[in-house]
């Protein structure tokens, strides 16, 4: 379980990857300088500094739990129990920054918040069982109903100065006795999230800007 609390929610991360290379002609026998990798920031706003951590008392006495996300989709998103799937825009270059959940009145939330560029894609499907991401190992939450989510587009901290940006917090949120959501992490260009629940629950996903997120809903 991860202990470390990110202490710069909602800065917006530049994933870029400059080279700078010497120049070098024939007459010069300087040895090329070894490329160098930068990110730019953003200064976040106070909006979006919401804590990730558990309120105390019940989960949905708390509007900074429960009510975590202002937005809801833009589209009627439709509840469904199948597997869904939407690719990531070209150039997305993403990381997983804060992972929260909410219990509203008739609805789970699942949070992944990124900084970067670009649009996540996921591919989301309800398995008996979930294995951690780049192991295969089965990940130590309750097995048997679990919707597996994988985003697309949001990769490992490799970038230098990224660690830094990336989610460190607790792995498991529980929201209630029958829910709990656990981040797995991050592998290569992926991310991923897994939800146990009691039983195979009708679920919507979406994403929201400002901070950027991908949201996943399940009912109650």
């Amino acid at each position: 379980m991860r202990a470390r609390r990110l202490l710069y929610p909602g800065i917006a991360l530049s994933l870029v990857a400059t080279l700078s290379l010497a120049g070098c002609s024939g007459q010069s026998s300087q040895p090329q300088e070894e490329p160098t990798t930068t990110i730019s920031l953003i200064e976040p706003s106070e909006s979006s500094t919401e804590s990730s951590e558990m309120p105390e008392g019940e989960a949905g006495e708390n509007s900074n739990y429960a009510d975590a996300e202002q937005g809801e989709p833009s589209l009627d998103i439709p509840w469904q129990t199948e597997a869904s799937e939407s690719p990531e825009d070209q150039q997305t270059s993403l990381l997983a920054h804060d992972f929260r959940v909410g219990l509203h009145d008739d609805y789970y939330r699942v949070v992944v918040e990124f900084v970067g560029e670009g649009t996540p894609g996921w591919s989301i499907n309800w398995v008996e069982e979930s294995t951690e991401i780049g192991r295969g190992e089965p990940l130590p939450i309750p097995q048997g109903n679990v919707l597996d989510i994988m985003i697309n587009g949001a990769s490992w901290p490799v970038v230098k100065g990224a660690p830094e940006y990336y989610y460190n917090g607790p792995a498991d949120k529980r929201l209630d006795d029958d829910v709990v959501a656990w981040f797995d992490g991050a592998f290569e260009s992926q991310t991923h999230v897994a939800v146990s629940s009691d039983k195979v629950r009708e679920y919507r996903v979406f994403t929201l800007e400002s901070p950027k997120r991908l949201v996943v809903d399940l009912k109650r």
